[in-house]
């Protein structure tokens, strides 16, 4: 199971980094000028190929954070965003949660009522850490968004990743269900579009992004990640779906590879994505959030 780890966590950075580059692009540009994005490249605004963004950065802090505390601590995570030093890479919403946070806000007070998708990005670690208890899963992604991110569907959004992590590692056959009936709660157009997603897994990339959408909101990229997990074999082929998709195609892909990747597992990544940037630091989070799992069944 440690190698599951290892290829969630690792899988979200090389998906990151491979949309990295066409972040914002429309599907129909990325066609045209790329056809699929198949490997890392450099981005115009200075980063280099195989170079994550805050998405990566985002979940290896969160990951930290599980590892240090075993339980979720708002306080411990808020005080580790606190540090950050934000980029233009950030999105809108988090970059505003992240300065009220440095302003002294406290984390009941920070989140901002969107339904960006940058909440869902990072959650990974929940779903791998908490995976023996769908419940705490949807509980502590729900918590976890909202310091950031206060909109249904964004927590929708957060629940659905880490569910979908969780059920992955428990090699639930009833994923797809487990995932809609949780969060559904939250947010209904999300819960059906992902519904939407499982149905269409057999359909052509360019149908899903006409149908599903690909923009920052988490309605749109994050049942958007899932249609890439549902309708490939394989990691490679999901990143790249995820990264070819147009819009938030690093978000996209991220939370497309976290999915696979927890599938496949690390040792099945091709090796040309193991060139991704501080591929020790994600192994490192990775086994440390293996580690605390084992304690926490210690204890249990």
């Amino acid at each position: 199971m440690k190698d599951n780890f290892r290829g969630a966590l690792t899988g979200l950075a090389i998906g990151d980094a491979l949309g990295m580059p066409v972040e914002g692009m429309s599907f129909e540009k990325v066609r045209e000028r790329y056809g699929e994005i198949r490997d890392f490249m450099a981005s115009d605004d200075g980063l280099k190929a195989g170079e994550w963004t805050d998405d990566t950065e985002q979940a290896l802090i969160l990951a930290e954070s599980l590892s240090e505390t075993l339980y979720f601590s708002p306080d411990n995570f808020a005080e580790k965003l606190r540090r950050i030093s934000i980029s233009h890479r950030y999105g809108p919403t988090s970059t505003r949660a992240i300065t009220n946070l440095k302003r002294g806000y406290s984390w009941r007070e920070s989140g901002i009522e969107s339904d960006t998708d940058g909440s869902s990005m990072r959650v990974a670690p929940i779903g791998l850490l908490y995976h023996h208890n769908y419940s705490l899963v949807e509980s502590y992604a729900a918590l976890a968004s909202s310091i950031t991110h206060r909109g249904n569907a964004a927590i929708a959004g957060s629940v659905a990743v880490a569910v979908g992590i969780a059920c992955i590692l428990n090699e639930d056959e009833m994923l797809f269900e487990e995932v809609v009936k949780r969060v559904e709660k939250y947010d209904t157009l999300t819960a059906e579009k992902i519904e939407y997603a499982f149905q269409i897994r057999n359909a052509s990339l360019s149908k899903a992004v006409k149908e599903i959408g690909n923009t920052i909101m988490a309605f749109d990229a994050v049942p958007m990640a899932f249609y890439c997990y549902f309708s490939s074999k394989n990691f490679e082929q999901a990143v790249v779906k995820g990264a070819s998709a147009g819009g938030d195609t690093d978000t996209i892909a991220a939370i497309a590879g976290a999915l696979k990747g927890a599938e496949t597992g690390f040792e099945r990544i091709p090796e040309r994505f193991k060139k991704v940037r501080d591929l020790d630091r994600i192994i490192d989070a990775a086994d440390s959030l293996y580690g605390a799992f084992l304690r926490i069944s210690r204890i249990s």
